[in-house]
Parts: C-alpha cells; sequence; structure tokens
C-alpha cells in the first residue's frame, strides 16, 4: 500500500525522535510491543524502519519463476548429448544381411572444452550371426566412439560429478554384447540410454517399440519428437493470439 507524500511530511520531525526496537527476544513480538501506545502516523514509521530496503530485498529474495541453487553446487560446464543414427527397416533383408541396423553412442563435451565419445558394441561385427541375431555375443566398450551423423540427439548440461560418475558407469560394463540388449547384455542404445541417464539424472526418451527393445530407429525418432515439443512450447506466441482473451472474445483496444 502506497501512503500519501504529506502524511510523511508531517511525520518527519516526529519519525526522527522514535526509539528503536528493542533487541533481543522475537523481534515480532518487539515490535508489537514497541508499537503500542504510538500514533498511526509513528507506527508507519518504525515498521519501514525495521523493514528491509528494496535493494536487499530484491537481491535476496528469489523470482518466481527461479530456483534457487543448491548450496555447494557446482556449475554445469559440461554437456553430455544422447545421439542415433537411424538405419534401415528391421523388416528388410538388408537390415539383416548388410547390418544396417544403425547405431546408438553418447558424444560429451568435458568442462575444460574438449570433445569425447563413448559406445558399446559387438567384439567382431564381421561374425555376427546374422541369422540368430538374438543371439549374445562377446561385446565392448568403444572410447572413443567416434561415430558421426546422427538423425536425433538429444543434449543436458551437467556438472564435472555427473560426467565422472557417466564414465564410472560406462567403465564398469560387461563384455556382453546383444543387438536387443536381453539376455544381461548391452546393445549400443541400452548401453547409450544408460549412459546419458547416469549422468544427467533424466530418463531417456523412448518410442512405442523403445520402451520394449531399445534401438536407434526409435530412438532417433523419440528424440526428434521431443525436440518438437519443447520447440513448440518455447516458441513465442502468434500476435493474432495474443489479442484474443481466454475466453475467446476480442480483447478491448
Amino acid at each position: 500500500m502506497k501512503f500519501d507524500r504529506k502524511d510523511d511530511a508531517a511525520t518527519q520531525g516526529a519519525a526522527g525522535a522514535l526509539a528503536p526496537a528493542p533487541v533481543g527476544g522475537s523481534e515480532r513480538v518487539q515490535l508489537k510491543q514497541a508499537l503500542q501506545g504510538r500514533s498511526y502516523a509513528e507506527q508507519v514509521q518504525m515498521v519501514r524502519a525495521t523493514s528491509p530496503s528494496d535493494e536487499r530485498a530484491a537481491t535476496e529474495v528469489p523470482k518466481p519463476d527461479q530456483t534457487p541453487e543448491e548450496p555447494g553446487a557446482k556449475p554445469k560446464t559440461a554437456e553430455v548429448t544422447l545421439s542415433a543414427r537411424s538405419g534401415g527397416s528391421p523388416w528388410s533383408s538388408e537390415f539383416w544381411q548388410d547390418l544396417d541396423v544403425g547405431h546408438c553412442w553418447v558424444d560429451v563435451r568435458k568442462p575444460d572444452g574438449r570433445k569425447d565419445s563413448w559406445g558399446y558394441t559387438a567384439k567382431d561385427v564381421r561374425s555376427f550371426p546374422r541369422t540368430r541375431p538374438w543371439k549374445t555375443v562377446n561385446g565392448r566398450v568403444l572410447h572413443p566412439d567416434g561415430s558421426r551423423g546422427a538423425t536425433g540427439t538429444v543434449t543436458e548440461a551437467i556438472d564435472e560429478d555427473q560426467l565422472a560418475k557417466g564414465e564410472k558407469w560406462a567403465e564398469s560394463q560387461g563384455d556382453k554384447y546383444n543387438l536387443f540388449g536381453f539376455d544381461g547384455g548391452n546393445s549400443c542404445a541400452t548401453f547409450a540410454q544408460g549412459f546419458y541417464e547416469e549422468a544427467s539424472g533424466k530418463k531417456a526418451p523412448t518410442g512405442a517399440l523403445g520402451a520394449l527393445i531399445a534401438n536407434p530407429n526409435s530412438l532417433s525418432a523419440a528424440m526428434n519428437k521431443k525436440l518438437e515439443r519443447d520447440r513448440k512450447k518455447d516458441a513465442p506466441k502468434d500476435p493474432a493470439e495474443q489479442e484474443t482473451d481466454p475466453g475467446g472474445g476480442e480483447t478491448e483496444g
């Protein structure tokens, strides 16, 4: 509530003679006791004297749309990118005969700006049992992965501790590769999703089929859908829409 200027002017002399609130005990109780028996103008001056300045309040009170950082939180100076390159149709002969299954991996930007990448694959791709693709074979971690040509990506900012957590997880993965992520083995997709989730603390996007069997095609499509939803959510509203009130009628000029 804004007070009238002449009320302030009339009480300036009295304000200088007001004694400060006593020290010790509850501040609210002290202030209440000090205000008793005072005139309204004197009470206003005393309340103002005990209130923080606008400048201090602006720096100490977070805005409604801001989330205060946790005490001691490290700056997010690194990035983890879940990347997928879609392959051919699993219903085509090329998908199996030429192993045109696509690939998933994780791209990393370290706090010092250096780039890195992680992935997973069968240890001997040339001898992969194409006629029995569900069979588990020997696998290995690719570090760096070095893949390019992603058809879908999603990136999250992380701090150095989160990056270290993701890298430690990757190094702990076993040597079992399974194209579908079955039998306790990793596929390139399950490995990339696992690294991303371990480092970012967020769930990786999945499509309808990807929720059952993680694969590059489904993961790439799911990430692109997520990015499209994010773009629409963040896009500025059309001016014509802003001139219309929530009820559907035109706003008054």
